[in-house]
């Protein structure tokens, strides 16, 4: 007979997660994270050290919940509002990598579109969603096309961020990649210059010649330094000064 958790014993769970965080911030002098400035990005102020051992007490218990109560709880979990409410969700997704299949994908889009802030949007662009990416391609590549137009900043951000780390070495998204980094080039907000700033610097490693003369089109086209500038990040010496003093 089975011992796993019931689904009616969920809230007692979410609470004794949600407590146990607010209780956590009560000894810190931090009342959020001062990197977060989207309003409606909560936190308690627990840090990063204090986070992981909290998830690690936790992983007996959560180790017991069947994948469907793992995907409830993390649901409940990054409605919350609080960052470190979804750093336990994050922990939790990435314990059940098939959840999320196609007729899943208006759940995580609901997801995605609460997390609110750089360190929770990056955190599951980078370790959740290139799984799915490889599973899934071309039902995710649909929803990523129209984050990429959406006009949520955060999720725009992240339809450039997936590609990359470890999917832009695989060299088999690039040109999805650049399709979006194009669609984002005059995008006015910071988070998304940066992001592809980011992309571009990341796919710059693998397909450097080809990057690089993007990222001199860009220059000559007058694309905004925030752009350019991340993306020419690894360029060093006299190469780049030579890109730089030439404006291409």
């Amino acid at each position: 007979m089975t011992n796993r958790r019931p689904v009616q014993k969920m809230d007692a769970l979410h609470l004794t997660i949600s407590n146990g965080l607010s209780n956590l911030g009560k000894d810190t002098p931090y009342v959020a994270d001062a990197n977060e400035p989207d309003p409606r990005y909560l936190g308690y102020g627990v840090r990063a050290p204090e986070m992981r051992r909290f998830i690690s007490s936790l992983r007996p218990e959560l180790s017991q919940l069947y994948a469907e109560q793992k995907g409830a709880l993390a649901n409940r979990l990054i409605h919350s509002g609080y960052g470190e409410q979804k750093s336990v969700a994050l922990a939790l997704l990435e314990r059940v990598p098939d959840y999320f299949t196609p007729v899943r994908f208006d759940l995580l889009d609901d997801l995605m579109r609460q997390l609110h802030g750089w360190s929770k949007v990056d955190a599951f662009t980078k370790a959740f969603l290139p799984g799915i990416l490889e599973r899934h391609e071309k039902e995710l590549t649909e929803v990523l096309r129209r984050w990429n137009r959406d006009s949520d900043p955060w999720l725009r951000r992240a339809s450039v961020v997936l590609f990359t780390r470890k999917v832009a070495q695989s060299g088999l998204y690039k040109d999805i990649a650049l399709e979006h980094c194009d669609a984002l080039l005059h995008d006015v907000e910071h988070l998304v210059q940066t992001g592809v700033g980011w992309c571009l610097r990341e796919l710059m490693r693998w397909h450097k010649e080809e990057i690089l003369r993007y990222v001199r089109g860009l220059r000559r086209m007058g694309v905004s330094s925030k752009i350019t500038l991340y993306a020419l990040r690894d360029i060093t010496g006299e190469e780049r000064k030579t890109i730089l003093d030439h404006g291409q």
